[in-house]
């Protein structure tokens, strides 16, 4: 049994669905432009052993279009999500964009948060440059007929090619400057990071895992968990969905050995 639900913020509404399930509460936090459809694979492979909560967030068009984007709204979002299911220390699950925000939020509110698994994402380490920002600027301006297309044809519209760069061009900027957090961090955390991929996305997914194992060095909370040979970022919760349900249960297991101390 589930239901669905819907949370007003202050410029769109959320919607998502709750699985009302007795085990452990999970929250997700989907990738940056994509829907609460992406954990199905992932959900499929818990078994029903949990609670499962997902939502529509401002990034993914189908929670309406905000004026701007900011990093500080998306962690609102979450608290906004865990107050309106009434979640009780859940562990946020986070691909890409949602896993920066759930660090965030974790940090900010770490008696709200369970446990984080954070998939491809989060590792504290800027890959941006002035010139990788132009690039991504000029990529998603070069996408705008393609998103424009996909809007008449009945797909949610999003944000335009102009925010949909600054989402990631921020996302980036703030895991930079993740360092802190994960340090300060009280809950258990696994990294699933991906490690495939064409040479200059190898180059990149090194310095992520650098700087994961850097964080698994500063506190004994934080784990890499596990590395995937996805060739590209948005297969690994299509390909690698026992992974991340496997790092599910693990961060689960260490969650509950922590509360009955």
């Amino acid at each position: 049994m589930s239901r669905e639900f819907t949370v007003a913020a202050v410029d769109i509404r959320l919607r998502g669905v709750d699985s009302l399930g007795d085990g452990p509460p999970l929250l997700f936090l989907n990738g940056g432009f994509s829907t609460r459809r992406q954990w199905n694979r992932v959900i499929d492979r818990l078994g029903g052993g949990y609670r499962t909560v997902t939502f529509d967030g401002r990034t993914s068009g189908g929670a309406g279009t905000p004026v701007e984007y900011a990093v500080r709204d998306a962690i609102d979002d979450v608290d906004r999500v865990i107050e309106a299911t009434v979640l009780r220390r859940p562990i946020l699950v986070g691909w890409s964009h949602g896993a920066t925000i759930a660090v965030c939020y974790a940090a900010e509110y770490p008696e709200v948060v369970g446990g984080l698994v954070l998939v491809d994402g989060a590792c504290p380490v800027s890959l941006l440059d002035e010139a990788g920002k132009a690039g991504v600027r000029e990529a998603f301006r070069r996408s705008g007929r393609l998103t424009r297309v996909t809007a008449r044809l009945g797909g949610a519209p999003g944000l335009s090619p102009r925010q949909r760069a600054e989402v990631v061009i921020a996302t980036d900027e703030v895991n930079g400057q993740l360092a802190a957090d994960f340090a300060s961090l009280r809950c258990p955390t696994a990294f699933v990071v991906g490690s495939g991929g064409h040479p200059e996305a190898s180059r990149e997914r090194t310095r992520m895992l650098r700087a994961a194992a850097r964080a698994e060095a500063d506190n004994a909370q934080v784990t890499v968990f596990a590395t995937t040979t996805a060739g590209r970022p948005a297969h690994v919760l299509a390909r690698d969905a026992d992974i991340v349900a496997a790092a599910i249960h693990e961060v689960a297991r260490r969650t509950t050995r922590l509360a009955v101390r």
